[in-house]
Parts: structure tokens; sequence; C-alpha cells
């Protein structure tokens, strides 16, 4: 994440170049000044605290709010599920991503043998049927939400123990 703060950062000094971490103000830009002098301004070092309206923190507490409604959910079942106003919708895009998923992994299968997947947003693990089936090596998931991370875990666990002894079933490894 720090790497995303000092890009914010860079962009806001005099040149776009970003070297010397100062900041300049449109008068230094308009005074047509040819010294070169930089603004004392300085960029605020990761271990200063922010104010509430910096674009950095509006964007740490969104992350943490995303998180913190994920991690609260409550586990419905089958049939609550089947009674949402999205249910049709939601089947279809399951529907399309297990299309998708089979098209891709086909036109890389032709030049790598072995894949391996990374799953931004992983979820409660929704997808890992369509990995199985897809027939991939190793699976990486990452999620913001520890909770759904936990519960990708559970489901990865229980779909190997139900699977046949001899099968080969791809290797995972989880982020949060």
């Amino acid at each position: 994440m720090a790497e995303v703060d000092q890009a914010v950062d860079l962009s806001k000094t005099e040149t776009g170049e970003g070297g010397n971490g100062h900041l300049s103000s449109s008068a230094d830009r308009n005074s047509g000044s040819s010294t070169g002098q930089k603004s004392t301004t300085k960029r605020k070092h990761e271990y200063e605290e922010e104010d509430d309206s910096s674009p950095t923190k509006k964007q740490h507490g969104h992350g943490e709010k995303v998180a913190t409604h994920y991690n609260t959910l409550q586990e419905t079942g089958l049939a609550a599920r089947s009674q949402s106003r999205i249910f049709y919708m939601r089947n279809f895009n399951n529907w399309l991503k297990s299309v998708l998923i089979g098209e891709i992994l086909d036109t890389v299968r032709q030049s790598h043998r072995e894949l391996s997947v990374l799953d931004l947003g992983c979820g409660k693990g929704g997808d890992l049927l369509k990995w199985r089936k897809g027939h991939i090596s190793r699976l990486v998931c990452a999620d913001i939400a520890a909770v759904s991370v936990e519960q990708c875990q559970v489901r990865y666990e229980c779909m190997r123990k139900r699977g046949h002894p001899n099968e080969r079933i791809f290797s995972t490894y989880e982020l949060v």
C-alpha cells in the first residue's frame, strides 16, 4: 500500500518526476523564477498521521468498511438465496464466469501445461469448483475479508475430502 500512497504524492510534484519529495505551490510555478528554489512543504512519511480528508485515508476507510461488511455477513442457506431478488442474475453471472474461465484456461493451456491462478476477491470460494474443473495446478486465493478467506479454506478442504483418492486437485495458498 505504501507504493500507492507514494504514487499519489509523487503526482503532486512540480515536475511530476517526484525525485525530490517537495511539493510546489502555484505561486512557485507562476513566479517565473528560474532559480530552481523548491517549496519547503514536504510530503508526509508513512509513519505520520494523515488528516481525515486525505484521499489515502479515505481509501483505507473504505477497505476496512468493505472487510467489516463481509466479515459480519451471516451464512444463509440455499433456500434463502433462491428467494433473493438477484437470484437469476447471480446464476447467469456464475454461468458466464464458468464459460469464460473454461475458454481462457483452454487458451493458456496451449502454451503452458501447468497453470497457476490468482483469484483476487475470491470471497468464500464460490469459484473453487470452476478451478477444479479447469484442472489447474495451483490457486492463490486473496480477499480483503479474513472470514471469507477462512470459509474458502474450509470449502477447499471439504472439496478435497469429497473427491476420489487418486484425483489430483490443485494446491491452494490463501492471502488476506
